[in-house]
């Protein structure tokens, strides 16, 4: 009977230990995966240009946020307030909805694209558990700067915000646990959007109008830019990039310059694409 009692004993020594310290490195291992992600969506806005990653985030949340997802990842961005407007049934009966006007002032100031993604996909979260899958303005403002939130049902809750907890130092990770979220799910759908943002603008070449260098070989005396193809006397081939001039409507040509497959540069001719 003793026995039975002591290992009882350790078995629920045991579960306590996993639940008060496996519970803080789980969280670690999202935290680290998080900000990996996260940098890595602003790298990619930097090297591949900041369009495709707007474009990319926009599309992901317009099914949270309709038609007003643009605007708002950009007023995140930018740290610049977003006026949204709602419908809101008249008290009155027989007469038209009124119109309520919202504004959502980010107390973060401008943030990058991951944490945009981040404060997106927690509100997202929250008001999920709320019962809400396509908020309201004041209901999202409710969720990104705090308030109060009432469901279909008539259930109400009350929310910090977002924004407000990571304005106030507050890291993801305490954000996610105040808010009862778990990051689990903002870490792997950071990852399939980097991996949009990837795809999207592999091979895509972005230049200013009309500024010489750019890559357009239709404008008169315009240099071209594209891909190439090198290949140099025993210094192995690869691909590279065209540079030459271009008339009006006709490929430029030019000289192509690029690394082997061998690691070794060199040079040929090529056409630009």
């Amino acid at each position: 009977m003793k026995t039975r009692l002591v290992s009882g004993a350790c078995v629920l020594w045991l579960m306590l230990t996993a639940m008060f310290f496996g519970a803080p490195a789980a969280r670690g291992q999202e935290d680290s995966g998080l900000n990996s992600e996260g940098s890595r969506m602003d790298s990619l806005a930097a090297s591949r240009g900041e369009g495709h990653v707007v474009s990319k985030l926009s599309g992901d949340f317009e099914p949270f946020l309709g038609k007003d997802s643009g605007r708002v990842v950009a007023s995140l961005r930018n740290g610049t307030p977003v006026t949204l407007t709602e419908t809101v049934p008249s008290q009155t009966p027989g007469q038209p909805p009124a119109v309520k006007t919202v504004t959502i002032a980010p107390t973060t100031g401008k943030m990058g694209y991951g944490n945009v993604f981040i404060s997106l996909s927690l509100a997202k979260q929250q008001l999920a558990q709320a019962g809400i899958a396509q908020p309201t303005a004041s209901q999202l403002q409710a969720a990104l700067s705090g308030g109060s939130v009432t469901n279909t049902q008539d259930a109400t809750t009350q929310m910090q915000g977002v924004l407000t907890l990571r304005s106030q130092g507050m890291g993801w990770g305490q954000i996610a646990h105040t808010m009862g979220t778990h990051l689990g799910s903002v870490v792997s759908g950071m990852k399939v959007a980097n991996r949009g943002i990837e795809a999207s603008s592999a091979g895509a070449v972005t230049s200013p109008a009309g500024d010489k260098g750019a890559a357009n070989a239709g404008g008169p005396g315009g240099d071209a830019a594209g891909a190439g193809r090198s290949g140099g006397k025993g210094q192995g081939s690869g691909e590279g990039i065209v540079t030459g001039g271009g008339d009006a409507g006709s490929p430029g040509r030019g000289n192509a310059f690029g690394r082997g497959s061998n690691g070794i540069r060199g040079g040929g001719r090529g056409r630009s694409r």
